[in-house]
């Protein structure tokens, strides 16, 4: 039994030596025989070298870098589940990178297999050492910088399907909404509001180490990309969490300070132009000349009509009212009349802020689709 696991070990261990143009024929025949003989005999997947502290698994993870790999890789979880968390003293010791499940999760080819983890083997991820250190963190990292072939939003959702409990899990003080946006590659729009809408609201305006919030991230990705993504995901958290408009990170920098110096583009435009509607004042809140002046103007006077024609409102509701409960026919005439004016300067007012709504849009449409 020994000899079995130290040739297949050995064998593991040398396939990264191979020429690399043999390197898939001699993969695929060492799968088919790491298959064969754990089948044949599980306890091969129990057993732990004295010499190296390694598994088949952890060496199967980190030698076999080819996708025809995961059966072999199923093959020993399903011998021997308890191998995906490693030697007591790697867990006590905090020796991630020694520690199967990690290693599936933060490698580009094998991340994809953890929804089948969660799927198959629940237990792992409720493990005590995985909830102090959620794999689903590094799942998200592996999207949030991934490159092709690797982990996707689809990826991502099935994980979460099967194991909802990571929606609540954290890393210190990082939500997963917070980990999805800080990557080096745009988040999807779709994947994103998905996740939101699963996670508790109050994670909308939970910050990072800086006092960021989700919508601080956004804004940075979209002054970054200034794609499609990033401007529904800023639309959408400032829809759905106005206040993190207005939080300040730890050095009083808002959302839309990320935002200014790229006015010039369409995508962003049009999210400063919300970000003033929530929170007129943060135009004058530090750095404020990235935004073109004829555009607050253009707010200004749109919010002074809003308020305007709800004044109005208020005070004709008052007015009906109060003159249903008298006789005085010169009280019910001036009510009559009032109404008349209000609901015509309200009409009004109604045709100039589409008015406004279209020049808003306009200067919108002035800004650069992109750096190309």
């Amino acid at each position: 039994m020994r000899y079995q696991f130290n040739f297949l070990l050995e064998a593991m261990e040398d396939i990264v030596t191979v020429d690399p143009n043999r390197e898939e024929r001699v993969c695929e025949e060492l799968n088919q025989r790491i298959q064969q003989e754990v089948t044949d005999k599980p306890i091969l997947a129990c057993i732990v070298s004295a010499e190296s502290n390694q598994s088949l698994l952890s060496t199967a993870c980190r030698n076999l870098n080819l996708g025809t790999s995961h059966d072999t890789i199923k093959c020993l979880i399903q011998a021997y589940p308890s191998a995906l968390l490693g030697t007591p003293e790697a867990r006590l010791n905090r020796l991630y990178a020694q520690i199967p499940i990690y290693m599936i999760v933060n490698h580009q080819e094998h991340c994809v297999l953890l929804p089948w983890i969660a799927t198959n083997h629940t237990w792992i991820l409720n493990h005590d050492s995985c909830l102090e250190y959620p794999p689903v963190i590094d799942l998200i990292k592996m999207y949030a910088t991934r490159r092709p072939n690797s982990c996707t939003s689809a990826t991502i959702k099935d994980f979460f399907v099967a194991y909802p409990r990571a929606f609540t899990q954290k890393r210190g003080s990082m939500t997963i909404l917070l980990f999805v946006l800080k990557g080096t590659r745009e988040c999807e729009a779709d994947l994103f509001m998905w996740m939101a809408e699963r996670c508790p609201s109050r994670y909308l305006l939970e910050t990072d180490s800086d006092g960021r919030t989700p919508l601080h991230h956004a804004c940075r990705s979209l002054s970054t990309y200034k794609g499609r993504d990033s401007c529904e995901i800023c639309k959408y958290l400032i829809d759905k969490c106005p206040a993190s408009v207005r939080a300040p990170g730890i050095d009083d920098i808002l959302p839309i300070h990320f935002l200014l110096s790229s006015h010039f583009y369409q995508l962003v435009r049009e999210v400063i132009v919300c970000l003033l509607r929530e929170y007129p004042e943060s135009y004058d809140v530090r750095a404020s000349d990235g935004l073109p002046p004829s555009s607050k103007f253009i707010l200004d006077e749109e919010k002074e009509l809003k308020e305007t024609a709800a004044s109005l409102m208020d005070s004709t509701s008052s007015l009906t009212k109060a003159s249903s409960c008298t006789n005085d026919k010169l009280m019910r005439s001036a009510s009559t009349v009032f109404d008349s004016w209000a609901t015509s300067f309200i009409n009004t007012t109604d045709n100039k802020l589409e008015s406004i709504s279209v020049k808003l849009q306009e200067m919108c449409n002035e800004g650069r689709e992109s750096d190309e």
